[in-house]
């Protein structure tokens, strides 16, 4: 179940509070099969993550909905995050297990024994979420709160990333964007797909910034701007290693280029998170700064800060 977008929080009754975490959306499986995690686009994820396997190892049959967050100093780190996500070898996830941990923030339990709760009002499925977890101290659980106002002042306080308000009789509705869950976002972020790359002056290889595009209302792609501001050599080599060269530009209109830069188009399937200041009159991101690839999204889901 995914959350709409708003600036503002919901005032009237009805409502819980929890705070939005910083990390990767992921569910954990647990049933005869073994266990299994799952990023949000469905992709098995289950070898990047051995210590969350081992605490799930002594769960019979449950289906846990949350948030796989790397806390640094007491702060989600969506930087350090990077560093588990991409990682396939059992080898090298485990020493990263040590390295940098991460943690499994549990917001839903969807699935106990067999009986699937995601039709039962949110309330009743937090009241057995917490109930659950009781029994096992070692899990992590999201915080609730019944006032949206004094959670975001705690947000805020802790650097945290912003807030969701659940309405507390929905449902959960795998798959939806629904406006029984609301977040509201401090920093403003979104999720692009590149459509390219642009090369370093004076060099036809080296990846300086990405062209970026999002999927509109009316399912076309849209050219966002470019970024280049948080680009590491870690993520500059990660990116060159995923994105696929294709000879044409796969925008409709496709942007002018920038003197003394070589561009490079790409196959639109790589999705990355960008932070900006806001959008220009002329519909370009103001003041991007790259955060990560999300390798939990699909491309369909670039929609921008939607």
């Amino acid at each position: 179940m995914l959350a709409t977008a708003v600036t503002q929080l919901p005032t009237e009754p009805g409502w819980a509070f929890e705070f939005k975490w910083d990390g990767v959306r992921a569910l954990i499986d647990v049933s005869d099969q073994g266990v299994i995690i799952r990023s949000r686009a469905g992709n098995d994820v289950t070898a990047a993550y051995p210590e969350l396997v081992a605490l799930a190892s002594d769960v019979e049959d449950a289906l846990l909905d949350g948030e796989i967050v790397a806390f640094d100093a007491g702060a989600p780190s969506f930087e350090l995050l990077q560093s588990r996500m991409h990682v396939r070898s059992a080898v090298e996830a485990r020493r990263l297990a040590v390295d940098a941990p991460v943690t499994f923030v549990a917001f839903e339990l969807l699935r106990r024994y067999g009986i699937d709760l995601s039709s039962r009002p949110y309330a009743e499925r937090r009241a057995t979420l917490e109930r659950w977890a009781a029994e096992r101290p070692d899990w992590t659980i999201s915080p609730v709160f019944d006032d949206g106002a004094a959670t975001a002042a705690a947000a805020h306080e802790h650097g945290l990333e912003g807030v969701v308000a659940k309405r507390l009789d929905a449902p959960y509705r795998a798959g939806i964007r629904s406006p029984h869950w609301r977040k509201l976002r401090f920093v403003r972020a979104g999720d692009f797909v590149v459509v390219g790359w642009e090369a370093a002056s004076g060099s036809a290889k080296e990846l300086s910034s990405l062209v970026l595009g999002y999927y509109g209302d009316d399912g076309e792609l849209t050219f966002a701007g470019k970024v280049g501001s948080g680009l590491s050599g870690q993520a500059i080599t990660r990116l060159q290693a995923a994105l696929v060269a294709r000879a044409d530009c796969p925008l409709p209109d496709p942007p002018a280029r920038t003197a003394g830069r070589t561009v490079h188009w790409v196959q639109p399937t790589v999705v990355v998170e960008v932070e900006f200041v806001s959008w220009t009159a002329e519909g370009r991101l103001r003041h991007p700064v790259f955060r990560g690839v999300r390798q939990d999204k699909r491309p369909d889901e670039a929609v921008g800060d939607g």
